[in-house]
């Protein structure tokens, strides 16, 4: 069975903050200066509020599948309906109410207002995979197990052969000399969990701001010496699908959103707290994006050299921009961002692959009756794999690219729709005439029309992606 997380739910708004935008804010990020400026800034920026709207429309509507199957959880397990469940409830509410209100008078204090509806509230630990044994058809499961280890391997995969890489072009030390060090660190941080990384987590979002916080400034202050673009398109209509294939997955948290709401403290500010760092993630890609193009939009250089020069045109990998940067200490710095990031990012992937691959053990039952080798053994099947593919193939990103595009297009906005909408049928029957009671977690995104917009953003955005690998092949 499914029971209630092992972490205590003791995790602040902040906290949760910190971990979506250490989630989102990956390597990623790099592309979209030149994403942006291949399809022309105005189109670019349209595209990246559009998508991040949209992106955050789909979490909306996977955090409400979390609450309504806890939910259904509930009323199945004691045999009641929503009124049923809230009138035993509120009964129970009633005499801790004579409790706080006696309190209250004695100490002077207002009367603290008792939760409505705990039922969407009292989270157990459902991932995604948890979500589709309720929700999914027997081959609907399959599919979504295959597809979700698929995209978290294929992201591990990426980043054990992106941080050795870095460092031995960094440092001229061999790769494999690196990829042993970062195994041994990576290995045993698999065996932890979210709040066990808390202060890691603090110290990634200082570095990794820093370092997003330093190229703009740095890019700001080349313009304002006089070095703006000339010719900066606002709409290019040949590289719409560069910057659509970037974009789209600029806010793609989705895997990630079970595990970090699930130990809030106040999950009822989850979506406030998801709005507020969407927003303020969209503002750094934005600055970032727009000063590259009219900075460097006109550079006649392709590319940067390793010491202080002329800038060059804006790089796939944008960091490398500032590699002939004349504060040398800063663009050293600046080209180590893809160690500072994915080498925090890995335990918390590896930590929700750990649990994914737990709810696949207690769907087979796996080693029902050994819960501790059930723990190690997903611990080690989730960073191994990964480690052993980059000592063999130093650039997987071939490997995993078609596999994370279209894998990424169904997590992100396919699958929390159908979620979505399943979930709400199977509470039909025990909501009855009362109708679905309005809480902190319910999306307000209700009307079918959000789904079908969701699902028509997703079908164009397979064809594009489809295009685009026809036109590059």
């Amino acid at each position: 069975g499914i029971g209630p997380a092992q972490e205590k739910d003791t995790q602040s708004a902040f906290m949760t903050a910190v971990f979506i935008y250490n989630l989102t804010v990956g390597v990623g990020v790099l592309a979209l200066p030149f994403a942006m400026n291949a399809s022309g800034y105005l189109f670019g920026c349209i595209l990246l509020f559009l998508v991040c709207f949209l992106g955050f429309v789909s979490l909306t509507f996977l955090l409400e599948s979390i609450s309504n199957v806890n939910a259904l959880i509930m009323y199945r397990a004691t045999s009641t309906n929503l009124v049923d469940y809230e009138a035993e409830t509120e009964k129970k509410q009633d005499t801790q109410s004579f409790a706080l209100v006696s309190k209250s008078k004695s100490e002077s204090k207002s009367v603290v207002q008792v939760e409505s509806h705990p039922e969407f509230f009292e989270f157990r630990h459902l991932e995604i995979l948890h979500l589709s044994n309720y929700l999914l058809p027997p081959w609907g499961q399959k599919c979504l197990y295959v597809l979700i280890c698929l995209c978290l391997y294929g992201d591990l995969a990426i980043y054990s052969c992106v941080v050795p890489g870095t460092l031995e072009k960094f440092t001229g030390i061999d790769y494999y000399v690196f990829l042993c060090g970062f195994a041994v660190l990576m290995i045993p941080a698999s065996f932890m969990n979210f709040s066990k990384t808390k202060y890691l987590q603090i110290l990634t979002s200082l570095t990794r701001t820093f370092a997003l916080s330093s190229m703009i400034i740095l890019t700001i202050r080349y313009i304002y010496q006089g070095n703006k673009s000339d010719h900066v398109p606002a709409v290019v209509p040949s590289g719409i699908s560069v910057a659509w294939g970037s974009l789209n997955y600029a806010f793609m948290v989705h895997t990630s959103i079970p595990s970090v709401v699930a130990h809030m403290k106040d999950k009822k500010q989850a979506l406030e707290v998801i709005i507020f760092t969407f927003l303020g993630i969209a503002g750094i890609y934005a600055a970032l994006s727009m000063s590259a193009i009219f900075a460097f939009a006109d550079a006649d250089l392709k590319t940067c050299s390793n010491s202080p020069g002329e800038p060059c045109k804006i790089n796939s990998l944008y960091t490398l921009n500032f590699s002939s940067h004349d504060i040398e200490w800063v663009a050293k710095f600046i080209t180590l961002f893809p160690v500072f990031t994915l080498t925090t990012n890995y335990p918390l992937m590896e930590i929700i692959l750990k649990n994914n691959i737990l709810a696949i053990f207690q769907k087979f039952k796996v080693m029902e009756h050994h819960k501790r080798n059930q723990f190690v053994i997903a611990s080690l099947l989730a960073p191994v794999p990964p480690l052993l593919l980059a000592f063999v193939i130093r650039d997987p990103s071939t490997l995993v690219g078609v596999t994370g595009s279209y894998g990424g297009m169904f997590l992100m906005f396919i699958f929390p729709t159908i979620f979505v909408r399943e979930s709400r049928k199977k509470l039909l029957p025990y909501i009855g005439s009362a109708g679905f009671p309005h809480h902190a977690l319910r999306s307000p995104f209700t009307k079918p029309f959000w789904e079908w917009l969701i699902f028509g953003w997703a079908a164009l955005s397979l064809i594009v992606i489809t295009a685009n690998y026809f036109v590059e092949v």
